[in-house]
Order: C-alpha cells, then structure tokens, then sequence
C-alpha cells in the first residue's frame, strides 16, 4: 500500500490519523489526563484535530483545570543561590526551562504559576509579579509607610476561581505586604511599646493599597529569608519572625495574617524549631500551615490539629532511605568512611553548618525539597518517596516550588514542550499511544 512506501529511502511514512471523534467525546478523553504539562503536549502535537481541541479555553482548558479542581501541578523551582541570580529547574520533563529574574532582584515565593520578586529602582524598594511563562510584569510602588532597610517580607495570592477553572495567569491577585517600623535616625525615640509591624495588602483589580495599612501590632518582627506559607486559598499568609519585645526579648515565632478578619496573630513554635533550619509547609485544605525540617536522622513535619493542643510531629521520612551511606571507622554508619577529628561540639555545629536541610516546600504541601551534600532531593510529604532532582555542584540557601498548568489562555504555551519532545523522535503513531495508554 502507498502508506507503506518509505519516505526518502529509509523513513516509513506516519500511520494515517485515527477515525475523527466528535470534539465533546475527545474533551471528555483529554479531561482524563494528568495535569502535568507534557500530557497535554503530546496531545496537541499529535494530530491537528486535537490540537484545536486543546488550546480551546473556554470549551476544553477551562473545564480542563477544574478537573484537577484547580490545583495546578509542580513542575520545577525557582533557585536562590548564593551568588544571587534566580534560576528556574525543572522537574516535571519535558518542562521547558523558564527565563530567570531580572538582575537585582530577590525572590518572595511563587503562587500558580507566578513570581513574586523584590528589588531596587533607583532609590526606592520596588515590588515585582512576574509571569515567567507569558513574560507579563507588574511592577507594584512600595507600601505605605514603608522605608528603605526596614526588616519586611511578602507573599502573592491569587484570585481566580480555581472551582470554575479560571486562567490563574490572567486572573487577579493580591499582594500581602508586612514590615516593621524603626526609629528614625537621630532624635528622641519613643518607647519600645509603640514599635509596630504592619501589613498592607496590594490588589491588582484596582493597583494601589488601599490607603493605609490592613493590620498593625504592638510588636517588632524580624523577618528573614525564609519563605512564607499561604494556607487556606489564600485566607492566612504566615512567616516565621524574629519578635523583639521590652527588655530585648528576642524569640523565634509564627506571625499569621488572616485576611478575612484583617488580623495579625503571634503563635509560640516549640524551642527545638526555633532555627532557621526549618521552613514553612503550607498545608492543601484549611488546615493551620506546618513546620518542616529535619531532626536527627528524619525529615519531620510538624503539624497543628483542631483536636490535638500543640504541634504534632510525623515522620516523613528517614535519611537512611534517601542517602547512600557507607561505614565509619567507629563502626556508625555514616556518609563519610572516616572521621574528621572535631570535638562532639564542633561535630554539632559542622552538623547544623552542611547537614541534610528542608530549604523548600510546594504551594500545596505535597513536596519537600531537601538539599544534602548530595544534590538536592524532592520527598512526597505523604509517602516519604524521594527523586533527586539536582546534582551537588550548587548550594541554595532557599528555593521557590513553581506550579502550572501551563494553559494560559491565547498563550501558544506548549510549543517549547513540543520541540522537546520532537527532538526525542516521538512520531504520531506513538503520540496516540501514549495518550491511550494516560487515559486507560
């Protein structure tokens, strides 16, 4: 037959498209796949008809995303690494790589899809949303009452109608804006009791902050670097804070914002979580936000239950399953064959310097991210399985999970995961057969 004649000498030609289905029994096949971006690339790759099918969004991509009830899936990280330029890694193959932030400019964290980023123009401090996957920026003007050098961190949240599928990419979002106040330089300065961290809320629907602060208390925090937690569909923003009260208290605590009631809250964490070795775990549901970090020899996470007073620990997994390790001379099983020669203290120390360390977890909750002397390693907060997914040859002092679906509407979004896959030699015939096999 014609189909069987090889194309110039040595290529057979592709099998001729399927049988057209109707598009509603092909919506209904193409709802059955898994959201990450590569199922839907091989789809709209594979045959003109289901393309068009694809990049329908009112018709397929709407009602795709509320399929998989709006929670987009993981598909890399944003890297901040010590020589300060952001990186994105994917995880999720064949996810293309995302450009980096601009220059100058540190990470906040990253909310479905987008980036939040905090730099320097001229001599103001700017906020930044940025889109890494249609390149689209929203520069934001600083809070109000805001000033240079003050201790401060932030966190997005977006708005879309995620039960209805809405497009996060083109959906409205929130910024939540926390500082504390300092004295100004010189003069008489007013009593400890007075010193305030506040909070703002920036809205993209009508770009400013609303005039003044959502929030003020009668304490000073410290905020580092770590990054914040947004719990609940964006109903509470947490960070972990250094609080600083008269007579130059100074302790490690969970200040909450609750957007509802437009209240800020100080939650006591146990003393074994006060270091910077733990990070915060944003949970699926409206559970409080957890701790994660790791504790001898396991990765645990700490957990707060409406029935249970306190944190409640679980073990997620051991170091022992997720390193290789070889003997130590003192018969301890150990990742070095041999010993250093440091004191138990300074051992305690090197321990906390360059041991095993959570230094990232998902929007959702569902991954930690573990960097170790290794490469760094994603564990599945239910299963304790573990990928790793970077060699040793970076140091990160924190990383940024990204998640989309990769369906904006109007974006020709899959065409880099296409080329991908095109240049591993994935022919039609074997397009629709990976697709058979998703949707079995």
């Amino acid at each position: 037959m014609e189909n069987d004649q090889p194309l110039g000498g040595d290529q057979p030609n592709p099998p001729p498209p399927p049988h057209q289905l109707p598009d509603d029994m092909l919506r209904n096949i193409f709802h059955r796949l898994p959201s990450d971006p590569s199922a839907l690339a091989v789809v709209s790759s594979a045959y003109n008809a289901w393309r068009r099918v694809v990049y329908d969004n009112e018709n397929f991509l709407r009602s795709f995303r509320a399929a998989h009830h709006g929670i987009p899936p993981l598909v890399g990280f944003y890297s901040d690494p010590f020589n300060g330029v952001l990186q994105f890694t994917p995880t999720t193959p064949p996810t293309p790589p995302l450009p980096p932030a601009p220059d100058g400019f540190r990470a906040y964290g990253c909310t479905h899809g987008r980036l939040l980023l905090g730099g320097r123009d001229g001599d103001r401090d700017l906020l930044l949303v940025r889109d890494p996957l249609t390149g689209e920026e929203h520069p934001i003007p600083p809070a109000p009452g805001f000033l240079p050098a003050q201790s401060c961190h932030a966190a997005l949240i977006c708005d879309a109608n995620h039960a209805t599928g809405d497009d996060c990419h083109s959906s409205p979002f929130r910024v939540v804006f926390a500082y504390s106040e300092d004295y100004p330089p010189g003069g008489w300065h007013p009593p400890m009791a007075l010193i305030s961290t506040n909070v703002c809320v920036y809205s993209s629907k009508t770009r400013s902050w609303g005039g003044r602060p959502a929030a003020t208390m009668g304490v000073k925090c410290y905020f580092d670097r770590r990054p914040s937690a947004v719990v609940g569909n964006g109903a509470t923003v947490s960070w972990m804070t250094m609080t600083a009260e008269e007579g130059n208290t100074v302790l490690e605590s969970l200040l909450e914002f609750h957007l509802d009631t437009r209240t800020l809250q100080l939650t006591d964490i146990p003393d074994e979580l006060r270091s910077d070795q733990f990070v915060l775990a944003p949970t699926m549901e409206s559970a409080p936000v957890g701790i994660a970090g790791v504790i001898e020899n396991s990765v645990v996470l700490f957990s707060r239950e409406n029935s249970v007073p306190g944190w409640v620990p679980r073990i997620v997994a051991t170091l022992d399953n997720i390193l290789p390790a070889g003997p130590a001379d003192n018969g301890v099983v150990g990742l070095l064959p041999f010993e250093m020669g440091y004191s138990d203290e300074e051992e305690d120390e090197l321990d906390d310097l360059m041991g095993p360390q959570v230094i990232g977890v998902s929007e959702e909750g569902g991954t930690i991210f573990l960097e170790t002397k290794i490469g760094i390693f994603m564990v599945n907060s239910e299963s304790g399985q573990h990928q790793r997914v970077l060699q040793a040859d970076q140091s990160f002092s924190w990383v940024y999970p990204y998640s989309t679906f990769y369906t904006a509407a109007g974006k020709a979004v899959f065409a880099d995961v296409q080329k991908d896959q095109q240049n591993n030699n994935i022919l039609s015939g074997q397009h629709a057969t990976q697709v058979e096999k998703s949707v079995l």
